[in-house]
């Protein structure tokens, strides 16, 4: 840009324009026990829908990718057509991973997830509306009567909904803390327990601190896929509305937040 200065005109470098949406001021800044809960409800929403898209959908997951690739390789022995609909998941699934790295990219966090970055809670917000269409479609399907004509059309969008949560939640770098990665939350829990003692005295409490975090996302996966089944035997036409509704809370608090702040 140029400017006019005594009658001169003399050049000055230009400054970046900075991104409002980057910016680390315009980031949530959640307080602890918040962080806890909404990781807790994105747990809540990958454990239900993981037990709705086995009971419901197919037997398929959609946020255990190990066991899709489990299913993947025995059909191999059993009979092909029991490969789509693992299948279907697993693509759909990284694809939405694929989505949600490209959506979230370029938004450096708190390393101790205390700030969520407004792209992070956008594709929560996304997440959140793809599941609230694949419970409509659910519910109109048994409101209707009919037998079971959008059963894949419904897992492959719930895999790829679970897929932008994976992508999101790797964006706050939370050690240890994966809200869809069940296996790998406990394989670090278990290794955390064998090291009790170890730790310096100094990090004692923030290492107790994240082991307590990681059961506490174990023990609401498992709830969360209890209520489904519940849900799945009782009240068939609702299952959907619990992951839907657990990632929706989380999208909507986060955003409030950010605007309090």
């Amino acid at each position: 840009m140029r400017c006019e200065y005594d009658g001169r005109r003399s050049a000055l470098p230009a400054k970046p324009t900075p991104n409002p949406i980057c910016s680390p001021a315009n980031h949530p800044v959640m307080r602890p026990i918040e962080r806890d809960v909404l990781l807790c409800l994105l747990a809540a929403c990958a454990g239900s829908a993981d037990a709705w898209a086995f009971l419901g959908l197919g037997h398929a997951f959609v946020a255990n990718m190990t066991g899709n690739t489990v299913l993947l390789g025995i059909s191999v022995f059993t009979s092909h057509a029991d490969a789509l609909r693992p299948l279907i998941s697993l693509v759909c699934y990284a694809a939405g991973v694929i989505t949600g790295s490209l959506l979230t990219r370029n938004t450096p966090p708190a390393t101790d997830g205390s700030r969520w970055p407004r792209r992070v809670l956008l594709t929560l917000l996304i997440e959140a509306a793809l599941l609230i269409c694949a419970q409509a479609a659910w519910l109109v399907e048994h409101l209707l009567g009919s037998s079971h004509p959008f059963h894949d059309l419904l897992l492959a969008c719930v895999a790829f909904a679970i897929g932008l949560q994976s992508a999101a939640m790797l964006q706050l770098k939370i050690p240890g803390i994966v809200t869809t990665y069940i296996t790998g939350t406990w394989t670090t829990l278990m290794n955390g327990l064998s090291r009790i003692g170890d730790e310096p005295p100094i990090e004692r409490q923030k290492f107790e601190t994240r082991l307590g975090m990681q059961a506490a996302v174990l023990a609401v996966y498992l709830a969360s896929a209890v209520a489904a089944g519940w849900l799945f035997q009782y009240v068939p036409v609702a299952v959907g509305a619990l992951p839907a509704l657990s990632v929706l809370l989380v999208a909507i608090y986060g955003l409030c937040t950010g605007a309090r702040n």
